[in-house]
């Protein structure tokens, strides 16, 4: 069934690959974007540009609320928990006198905290980071607008790569300007990782099939050390691979640099049963070769 689906962070890292699979999925799609010069790029991935903002209401709310489903991914690292507490306000007022029955909310794995490598599904604890401190709060404050009729589901990435975005996209420019690849700590810690596509393909499930109320982790395959992800990366790029220590990384970073020394084996194991979810990319260190091509495609370097 074909549904008109309004798409926050369309432009964004993977705001843009979920609008974009959803659109190939025949779904009207309306991408809402504060970035004017990105207009035209959506347009190209068969999204119906929405110039706006979170914090003005009034320059998406109508579009909004004529659409019978939100997919909340925009993400503000300046003013996060301010600009996702605007989001949903403005999906509660849709709900309420509107016509939004189905909402897609972005949480993230580090809402579980530090798991210093332990598995972690969506029935271990709650613990977020600082940097996520408000997360939790959020996904009860989605889950909410049962009241208003609305069917959420909650989907919570691991740490998302591919294209030339995201925290392995600053590692691959590093890479390629610095010959170096810095990498938190002593690089033990275990990070799970999903490619952004494989993400999208997740919300494409989740947006027709998902149970009301239900929340899904998603990552690949293979959780790896940061030593590994950045070896993987060294010896694509040709760099060398760095450690930072912990304490600078505290120093430089704050909570950011906490949830980057973090670590999680992440099962997915509940969106596959679910929702039929399979990954393509299952394996960032087999893959880097590929994916190294990939960002400098995505970077307009060419590729020998």
């Amino acid at each position: 069934m074909s549904l008109r689906i309004f798409v926050t962070g369309a432009s964004g890292y993977v705001g843009s690959a979920v609008a974009a699979r959803l659109a190939r999925a025949g779904h009207e799609v309306y991408g809402l974007t504060r970035h004017p010069e990105r207009l035209s790029a959506l347009v190209a991935l068969g999204v119906r540009p929405v110039p706006g903002d979170l914090a003005d209401r009034d320059s998406f709310l109508g579009t909004l609320q004529n659409c019978d489903a939100a997919v909340h991914v925009a993400f503000d690292a300046a003013a996060a928990a301010t600009r996702d507490q605007l989001a949903l306000e403005a999906i509660r007022v849709a709900a309420q006198d509107g016509r939004i029955r189905r909402l897609l909310y972005t949480s993230g794995v580090w809402v579980h905290g530090d798991r210093h490598g332990a598995i972690t599904d969506e029935s271990s604890p709650i613990a977020p980071l600082q940097l996520v401190d408000w997360r939790a709060a959020h996904e009860e404050v989605a889950l909410d607008l049962s009241e208003f009729d609305v069917s959420t589901v909650i989907l919570r990435p691991a740490i998302v790569y591919g294209e030339s975005r995201g925290i392995i996209g600053a590692m691959w420019a590093e890479a390629r300007d610095l010959h170096r690849v810095t990498y938190p700590g002593d690089g033990s810690q275990i990070w799970s990782l999903v490619h952004c596509e494989d993400v999208a393909e997740a919300y494409a499930l989740a947006i027709e099939h998902a149970p009301v109320g239900s929340r899904y982790l998603l990552a690949d395959d293979q959780p790896l050390s940061v030593r590994e992800i950045a070896a993987a990366i060294a010896r694509t790029s040709g760099a060398e691979a760095t450690p930072w220590p912990r304490e600078e990384v505290l120093e430089k970073l704050g909570p950011y640099g906490e949830a980057l020394l973090s670590g999680a084996r992440v099962s997915a194991a509940r969106a596959r049963r679910e929702l039929g979810w399979v990954p393509r990319h299952t394996n960032f260190a087999n893959e880097a070769d590929a994916l190294y091509r990939e960002w400098q495609t995505s970077q307009g370097t060419p590729v020998a």
